[in-house]
């Protein structure tokens, strides 16, 4: 009688968990992919069925994280416990996976295995598609990426071929694939993911799959070189912008710009403006009818203001990146933040004793803003574009800030990058010409800042920006109304926009 094989043994109940129903909860799910992953054998051992389970657990994976990702789309940061561990999971999960397949692509690369049949090529683009989940997923959860992503993503475009063959140099349609995911995952990685939002990130993501194209790879610098990065593929490192930092003189240095990209957005993005301007004067329904697909060529899942306003996020990252301009210094102090617009407004009002005051840690600062550290935890919601006052003590005046980026590796720990946009507040109300009667809207009047602008500028939530004309009311001492006009609009986020005016000249 013959010996069982082992190998058969250990693999069979891999192969029933495969051929199964999903678990109805991803969660579950996810646990149960972790636990079989983790039984199957080296690939050596295993022989064909290791490419089996490895495409099977690629389909499963994939599966999971379309279920999981609605979870994270309006979840705020930092999450709970029980999601962050779930989303950590995942891209482990992700990383593995792309790992086996990784290992199928070396594989197919030698002539004699059986496995030969399968292109490596296709199994680095696929592999690569796994490890773009695995950083949108991260970035979604507000966490960095994680330790070896970068590595891996190298490794497998070397195995599938080199970093010649999906820049270009040599023609082989059978890459496209490959150089399409890791032209998106880069595009993706130098928007800065930590400065915006899930749902941003998953539009800018799902934009990002019709004109990656435009990107373009080499092995030789690129020009504007102010729109470049630079690659050292031996390094576990993101693409580095050139103008922030000068590439070093070693050799296999490979070079990225999405400045292509950036052009795209550009003509859709006055397409858009055009189309908004036209609903307005004919009364369409601009959040229901501009964005359908069939119509932009553009993504669902923002409004059209929200999908303006990333937009030129994305034209001005991906056509010149920021370069720091003012030194950072570390610093290590406490200070009082209070975090959302309409807190701040309550938190400012002469005599206020607000209740939604944490206390953070100052770890950095310069100039133009704060580097911060939740020190007590976190009471309530934060997200990328936020409005956050900080103020030494009561004793001082509140700073208003934005939240420039958000990092959570952890759910006790939140760091946040601000940028600084007035050392002082006062709190108003403000309704514009064509908004609903006898409402008015909560708003942070700033003043005029040398470096920023010239003007007095309104601080306001997200949507309320409708025409030219608005009334200002300051309800102080005495009751201050006015008839302003709209100069400019400087900032606008996924939660506040921020625009100068002046004392209309003229009021209707």
């Amino acid at each position: 009688m013959p010996a069982p094989d082992p190998v058969s043994e250990q693999i069979s109940p891999v192969l029933e968990w495969l051929a199964a129903e999903p678990a109805d909860d991803p969660v579950i799910d996810l646990a149960s992919l972790r636990e079989h992953f983790a039984r199957l054998p080296e690939p050596g051992a295993a022989g064909p069925l290791f490419q089996q389970c490895i495409e099977q657990f690629e389909a499963r994976a994939q599966d999971l994280c379309d279920r999981f990702k609605p979870r994270l789309l309006n979840a705020a940061l930092p999450l709970s416990r029980e999601l962050h561990a779930a989303a950590g999971e995942l891209v482990d999960a992700l990383l593995g996976v792309a790992g086996g397949l990784r290992c199928l692509a070396g594989t197919a690369r030698e002539r004699w295995r059986p496995i030969r049949r399968i292109d490596p090529h296709a199994l680095a683009g696929r592999a690569l598609a796994l490890m773009h989940e695995a950083f949108l997923l991260g970035a979604m959860s507000g966490a960095a990426a994680p330790a070896g992503l970068w590595r891996g993503v190298y490794e497998i475009v070397l195995v599938g071929g080199g970093f010649d063959a999906v820049a270009g140099t040599r023609r082989d349609a059978s890459l496209a694939e490959a150089a399409h995911q890791l032209k998106r995952l880069l595009a993706l990685s130098v928007l800065q993911p930590e400065s915006l939002t899930a749902r941003e990130l998953v539009w800018a993501n799902d934009y990002l799959d019709g004109v990656a194209d435009e990107a373009v790879l080499s092995l030789d610098p690129l020009q504007p070189a102010a729109s470049s990065f630079w690659i050292n593929p031996v390094e576990d490192a993101p693409p580095v912008a050139t103008i922030r930092s000068v590439p070093p003189a070693v050799a296999g240095l490979v070079h990225f710009s999405a400045y292509g990209i950036s052009r795209a957005v550009v003509a859709q993005a006055e397409w858009l403006k055009g189309r908004v301007a036209g609903a307005e004067v004919a009364g369409l329904e601009r959040d229901g009818e501009l964005l359908e697909p069939d119509v932009s060529g553009l993504p669902v899942g923002l409004t059209p203001a929200e999908a303006l306003s990333l937009m030129e996020r994305m034209r001005d990252r991906w056509a010149l990146p920021p370069n720091r301009m003012q030194q950072r210094r570390a610093y290590q102090y406490s200070v009082q933040v209070c975090t959302g617009l309409r807190a701040i407004w309550e938190a400012a009002q002469p005599g206020a004793r607000s209740a939604r005051i944490a206390e953070w840690m100052v770890f950095n600062e310069s100039p133009g803003g704060y580097a911060i550290m939740s020190v007590a935890g976190v009471a309530g919601t934060l997200s990328a574009g936020m409005a956050v006052a900080v103020r030494r003590d009561a004793g001082h005046p509140w700073s208003i800030c934005i939240v420039r980026w958000i990092r959570s590796d952890n759910p006790e720990q939140v760091e946040l990058g601000l940028q600084l946009v007035a050392q002082t507040c006062t709190p108003v109300s403000i309704g514009f010409r064509g908004g609903e009667a006898r409402s008015t809207t909560p708003a942070l009047l700033l003043p005029p800042v040398p470096a920023l602008r010239r003007n007095q500028a309104i601080l306001a939530p997200a949507g309320t920006y409708g025409s030219r004309r608005f009334v200002l009311v300051h309800e102080g001492e005495h009751l201050y109304v006015a008839q302003a006009r709209v100069l400019s609009l400087d900032m606008q986020t996924a939660s506040i926009e921020l625009f100068q005016y002046e004392i209309d000249p003229y009021p209707i």
